[in-house]
């Protein structure tokens, strides 16, 4: 087991960035991701923690957070550790709450100013929204099709689909294709690379890593070693850990299964073709398919 831990279990998540001890990393961590210097991200107040239940024993965390910053921005961050059918709908979804939300704040201050003259006046507001930005961390990619091998990192805006321009510049998603560092050899060198190679490596090193030898990220390692937790914090890791590690082998015994009977298939297609058993396989690795 390694001293530090897996950033992807539900449990390990929560502990790194939704906890107010936890607060300081992750405010470096959004403001790496959404890169405006010119208004950093000073303090953040928790306002929704909550852990999603998916089918097969998976979970998302999901948490939405407020930004003191001269522009009160939200942001829902989410933790996803496999695909889901419309998983871009759900993010959608996630982000367009706390757009709803200011609507919903909006009339209750209208409410709490003035008598209101008809019921129509609840739905009154000016409709200037603050910014939203949602950052989901994959531990999964994209279809193939879409994105290249080495693409990981995604910003999304509603954009001019004729001349490209960004249309409306307050809703911004954020998609982090983690597994695709498995075949990226990604040098550290800005705010962002250094947050998502800590992301994707913290769990993997059992000593800190030269890379990272800043004080934030000091930080994070000592928020993520293991021995550093109560017993109780240990067991409840733990117990996360095996739900994880049960998911993954669920979903990779899936894919396993799927290729071999996708191989299968194919043996039986060149079979009737006529092609000879040793170039079957050759390519499909299957000597029995009758």
């Amino acid at each position: 087991m390694s001293n530090y831990i897996n950033p992807f279990v539900d449990y390990g998540f929560k502990k790194l960035f939704a906890t107010e001890a936890g607060k300081e990393l992750l405010i470096s961590f959004l403001n790496a991701i959404i890169e405006n210097p010119n208004d950093p991200i000073v303090d953040l107040v928790y306002k929704n923690v909550e852990q999603i239940g998916e089918f097969n024993g998976t979970r998302a965390n999901y948490f939405d957070v407020y930004s003191e910053t001269q522009n009160k921005r939200q942001f829902v961050v989410e933790m996803q550790n496999c695909w889901k059918p419309f998983f871009k709908d759900r993010t959608v979804y996630y982000a367009a709450k706390p757009i709803r939300d200011q609507g919903l704040n909006e009339t209750a201050v209208s409410l709490g100013k003035r008598r209101l003259k008809n019921k129509k006046d609840e739905k009154k507001w000016n409709y200037r929204l603050n910014e939203v930005y949602l950052i989901a961390i994959m531990n999964f990619t994209f279809p193939k099709w879409e994105y290249a091998s080495n693409i990981y990192f995604h910003k999304v805006m509603l954009t001019d689909v004729d001349d490209h321009h960004v249309f409306y510049d307050k809703l911004t998603l954020f998609y982090l294709e983690m597994p695709k560092l498995d075949h990226i050899d990604l040098k550290p060198v800005t705010p962002r690379e250094k947050w998502i190679y800590a992301l994707y490596n913290l769990w993997r090193y059992d000593d800190y890593p030269e890379e990272l030898d800043e004080d934030i990220f000091h930080k994070l390692y000592e928020q993520a070693e293991y021995a550093n937790f109560t017993p109780d914090q240990q067991l409840a890791y733990e117990r996360s850990a095996k739900v994880y590690l049960d998911t993954y082998n669920e979903i990779e015994g899936g894919r396993i299964l799927g290729r071999e009977e996708a191989n299968l298939e194919n043996a039986r297609k060149m079979k009737a073709l006529g092609i000879d058993a040793e170039t079957i396989f050759q390519v499909t690795g299957v000597k029995d398919f009758s």
